[in-house]
């Protein structure tokens, strides 16, 4: 996606009086006389100047994805809006403390938008603001994010909407608007990561799951029964076989017998049509749910699957049978081509040179057509409970080629399972993956956007009893935290009285978000799948030199970054930018908008480490209240690949088509590292969350706010055995993994060195 904050876009925020007159504060702190104009003693308050300052680039840039997150210092400040400020009278004890814990404001102040896109840049980094402030303030928070940004006539052409390149929060609450604290009550606040799946699609999209898996399951039931159950000619079917001949209902399942026998003849084993059959329906109903594997139910798997169906079932329907049971077998393989050639289109070759070839051009029929028949399809295994359901007309216009990543979510977040029991292909709603640890609750509606880029203020005060101008203030983060660049009338850590003329938050503002950068490459010029694997699976017999991996040699066109999928992050987090404690679940942030560069996996370079430009994510600070340093969260990321290899490879499970997506997990484990390898973290402000005493709780974890992690992910020699088909669950360590991760830090989290499939 488009976003980031390795460049520090640090905000500074000061409040500055202007002029003198005398009065009397009323506060301890106070003094009987003053020469303050803009001291109030009626409301405790001084009338002062509220300044910003920002350090960042002012470079234009193509880099779309840094340059929604700012990720580095040439991008453009994208400007600051919904921005509000919060002071706090903590007592002169606690001058020099920030806010430990959530706590009503003695003062709620919108700023509304300060600063514009593009409004500042390092030599002129002050924006003044009118406002007054309570006295006796020491602390103060500062809330701010972003503003929204639109998608370009190219970006959309690719898909991508705002939401997909700037993040989008579903809330942005500061503080409650009602009870007896409306809008000073922090501990109200709520950032919540948006829901890709809205209500009007989620209606489309169970519509659409309800008619795939249907038509699946009335093609499976194809039978032999009924007016089908008819003598087969000599002429047409190349023996003839009476009624009396065959059972009078033959089910496609009949194949599959656990015998290995003809359904027609009973006592023989099947013959080499029926062989044909048997192996298909077993292929498409023997979903090893057990070992995890997820069976692709997007628009365009399902057609790649109905094309290798379809093209074996034409080499049997067209085949010149030498017996009664092979007879019977064609005329099934018809009936097949029959119910499949309902609901899709193809070219399907009869007759010619090519007769019984492979089916090409497989498309969906209208959707429209595909409703209608299946309503009144009568293959449906019917049962007390299990009845024939009813699709809602109101999905004519959907491109089914393109579910569901035309609701916004990943292709694999559609997958199906075989109900043995009713006979029946159904798509997973809960997922249920017990197979890797995990268990249900996760749904399609789990699927989130990233966070916007959000900003954060927690600081004590510089205070001087001085007027100062907007020349004199330091311009720059650097500047504004070297005390040795303010003048000497300025008192650190303290608090505002009567007489005080200028004010500045002694810590700059930070970023409220943490940033993944992402980047893929390759650590071997070639790789081997899993072929052997899979086939001794099938025939423990064979020798250990029969069967091999296939080896695909890589180019920088082989494998396509289509998407970052991250496991473990928490809806919602509070007013420190910490995930909530009550309330609150977990979900996947899916990073669809991968900028060109960060897309292409380079070519293998056996000198020189050639990763992928980087791609970048915002997501929230994972902290895990409560729990010790060796008990926070591991994180899952799961990339989405498409396969532009030209090539079929077997992955963990199954064979993955060329042009199809599939899917690598790793593992981001911050377990192992302390907090003082990361350096010094806390120098310039305290990281939430906080001790009672307003100090870091020193824990780390993957995502921190204000610090991007970096991950660094490898292809070796063996990662194409750990692929899968569909998004597996990502939140627990059971996981079967496709990535490991080396993992070093700088600036930031590095997961440096992540080997895919080991």
């Amino acid at each position: 996606m488009k976003k980031v904050l390795n460049f520090a876009l640090i905000v500074a925020i000061e409040l500055t009086g202007a002029t003198m007159f005398t009065g009397c504060s009323g506060s301890d702190d106070a003094v009987a006389e003053n020469n303050n104009p803009n001291y109030d003693p009626d409301t405790q308050t001084v009338y002062a100047q509220f300044v910003f300052n920002v350090s960042t680039g002012n470079q234009a840039t193509t880099r779309q994805s840094s340059a929604a997150t700012q990720a580095t210092t040439s991008e453009t400040f994208r400007g600051i809006n919904n921005a509000a400020l919060f002071t706090y009278k903590l007592g002169t004890a606690a001058d020099g403390k920030h806010l430990a814990a959530a706590a009503v404001a003695d003062k709620y102040i919108d700023l509304g938008t300060p600063l514009a896109s593009g409004t500042i840049d390092d030599t002129h980094s002050h924006r003044v603001l009118e406002m007054s402030l309570p006295i006796n303030t020491n602390t103060m928070l500062f809330y701010g994010k972003a503003p929204e940004g639109t998608a370009s006539s190219a970006e959309a052409e690719k898909g991508y909407s705002a939401y997909d390149l700037y993040g989008h929060l579903d809330d942005y609450t500061l503080a409650s608007s009602s009870g007896e604290n409306a809008g000073k009550d922090i501990s109200t606040a709520n950032f919540e990561l948006g829901k890709r799946m809205t209500a009007d699609n989620k209606t489309k999209y169970d519509e659409i799951k309800k008619l795939l898996g249907g038509v699946l399951t009335c093609i499976i039931n194809t039978k032999i029964a009924g007016t089908d159950h008819v003598a087969l000619d000599a002429e047409h079917y190349g023996v003839a076989v009476a009624t009396g001949d065959y059972p009078a209902t033959v089910t496609w399942a009949d194949y599959a017998n656990a015998n290995g026998t003809s359904p027609v003849e009973t006592t023989h084993e099947l013959y080499a049509l029926e062989v044909k059959l048997a192996e298909v329906y077993k292929a498409l109903t023997n979903i090893q749910t057990a070992q995890g594997e997820l069976r692709a139910g997007n628009g365009t798997a399902i057609l790649h699957t109905i094309e290798d169906v379809w093209s074996v079932i034409n080499s049997v329907q067209c085949a010149t049978p030498f017996s009664k049971g092979e007879a019977v077998a064609k005329k099934m393989a018809e009936l097949i081509h029959e119910e499949i050639s309902l609901y899709f289109n193809g070219t399907v070759p009869t007759t010619g040179a090519n007769k019984g070839g492979a089916v090409t051009d497989v498309s969906f029929r209208t959707v429209s057509t595909m409703v209608s028949t299946f309503n009144n399809d009568a293959l449906w295994p019917t049962s007390p409970t299990n009845p024939h359901p009813t699709v809602a007309d109101g999905i004519g216009s959907e491109n089914l080629s393109n579910f569901p990543k035309a609701y916004a979510v990943p292709s694999g977040a559609a997958h199906y399972d075989w109900k043995s029991d009713d006979k029946i292909f159904e798509y997973v709603t809960n997922y249920s993956t017990a197979s890797v640890g995990g268990g249900s609750g996760f749904t399609v509606e789990s699927y989130l956007y990233p966070a916007e880029l959000l900003y954060f203020g927690n600081s004590p005060l510089r205070v001087s009893g001085e007027e100062h101008k907007e020349p004199t203030y330091p311009n720059g983060v650097g500047n504004w935290k070297d005390n040795t660049k303010w003048s000497a009338d300025w008192i650190n850590n303290s608090h505002v009285v009567s007489t005080t003329r200028s004010v500045a938050m002694r810590n700059n503002i930070n970023y409220g978000s943490a940033l993944l950068k992402t980047t893929v490459g390759y650590k071997s010029a070639t790789l081997k799948d899993n072929n052997h694997a899979i086939q001794l699976a099938k025939d423990p017999t064979i020798s250990s030199t029969e069967e091999p991996d296939k080896e695909i040699t890589v180019s920088a066109t082989s494998f396509q970054l289509v998407g970052v999928i991250i496991g473990g992050q928490y809806k919602k987090v509070g007013w420190d930018f910490t995930p909530k404690t009550t309330d609150n679940t977990q979900g996947y942030i899916y990073d669809k908008a991968i900028p060109d560069g960060a897309n292409v996996i380079p070519a293998y370079n056996a000198t020189q480490a050639a990763p992928s430009s980087p791609n970048y994510t915002l997501v929230f600070d994972n902290y895990k209240a409560g729990e010790t340093a060796a008990n926070q969260d591991k994180v899952y990321v799961a990339l989405e690949l498409k396969n532009n290899s030209g090539q079929d490879f077997y992955g963990k499970h199954n064979l993955i088509r060329a042009g199809d997506s599939f899917y690598l997990v790793g593992k981001l484990d911050p377990t192992t590292i302390s907090w003082s390898s990361l350096g010094q973290l806390s120098t310039d402000h305290p990281l939430p969350p906080y001790n009672s005493d307003g100090t870091s709780i020193e824990i780390v974890r993957v995502f921190m706010q204000d610090f991007m992690t970096t991950a660094n992910f490898w292809f070796d020699q063996n990662s194409l055995k750990e692929a899968l088909l569909t998004v597996p669950d990502l939140r627990h360590s059971s996981l079967t993994l496709g990535l490991s991760v080396d993992m070093s830090w700088s600036t930031g989290i590095n997961f440096n060195n992540v080997i895919l499939g080991q």
